[in-house]
């Protein structure tokens, strides 16, 4: 395929997210930047691949920032063998510009049509956020989406309580020197600091092959995450941390500050903060009814 050169990246990591029934592939650059690879989405759109490569190829702006990702795939016998393969990507701030460019009014089959038009309406929301930094727009999107996986709006207020404290905590990150991969060290720290566990090893817990693990905890996890990153917040600025190890420090001390806040709440009440459920799928275990069980 016709791009430029330079443009071809490693895939350093690949996240499959939910997106209505379909999945979205997202792919983490060598360069630090989130990608979303195309080719899924036009065919959950049931759209031509060629045609809509073309039509990118011819969009000054897409076609400057598209990407061929190299992703690693391992052979059937999972060892670690295997053979790299190209994927085509966006940044994934410009793929909501890709959405815009499918004319839906010319798709024929009706319910082809209404998925792109789904896909449209909720695109709109994440580019008002983006050029408006409206808050309430980002957080509708957020909404929107959990509730299209079936979670409660007591458990999507306390998700989106640390989403807005994650982005405060990556905006101090960046502005101090933070970079790449350091981004996932320092979380990991404070994981570990709050849980006695690293992400990885909570979602083993809760029997979760990959994917956010807090998309799985209970509200009263989501709770002492929020704690530990307002506390590394509060040490960052007080100490006021510059590049990696500093940060680490703050970091450190903000997961350990939750984690004694988790122990003395589990021995005054007598129950355990770290659950090895995943919220969602008990949720969906749930009877018609089920929706006035312990929402913890």
């Amino acid at each position: 395929m016709s791009i430029e050169s330079g443009d071809e990246l490693i895939s350093i990591g690949e996240v499959t997210i939910p997106f209505y029934e379909d999945n979205l592939i997202i792919q983490l650059g060598e360069d630090g930047e989130i990608y979303v690879a195309l080719r899924p989405i036009v065919e959950a759109l049931d759209l031509s691949w060629g045609s809509q490569l073309n039509r990118i190829k011819r969009d000054a702006v897409l076609h400057k920032k598209m990407r061929i990702l190299s992703v690693f795939v391992t052979n059937t016998q999972g060892t670690n063998e295997g053979q790299y393969r190209e994927v085509v990507c966006l940044p994934k701030q410009y793929v909501s510009g890709f959405l815009f460019g499918i004319s839906a009014g010319r798709i024929k089959d009706p319910q082809s049509q209404a998925k792109v038009i789904q896909f449209q309406e909720e695109a709109h929301l994440i580019l008002d956020a983006a050029f408006t930094g409206d808050t309430e727009s980002a957080m509708a999107a957020v909404r929107q989406r959990y509730l299209r996986q079936g979670y409660d709006e007591a458990w999507i207020k306390q998700r989106q309580i640390t989403i807005e404290t994650r982005n405060q905590l990556t905006d101090e990150w960046k502005s101090r020197g933070v970079q790449g991969g350091q981004y996932g060290i320092l979380t990991a720290v404070i994981h570990r600091g709050a849980f006695d566990m690293n992400p990885s090893d909570h979602r083993k817990l809760k029997g979760i092959e990959k994917g956010e693990v807090r998309d799985h905890m209970t509200g009263l996890e989501l709770a002492f995450v929020n704690v530990a990153e307002q506390a590394t917040i509060a040490n960052i600025q007080n100490d006021d941390a510059q590049g990696y190890d500093e940060n680490r420090d703050a970091a450190e001390k903000g997961g350990c500050a939750a984690g004694v806040a988790r122990r003395a709440f589990e021995e005054e009440h007598g129950r355990q903060v770290i659950s090895d459920q995943s919220y969602i799928e008990q949720r969906k275990k749930l009877s018609p009814g089920g929706d006035k069980a312990d929402k913890g």
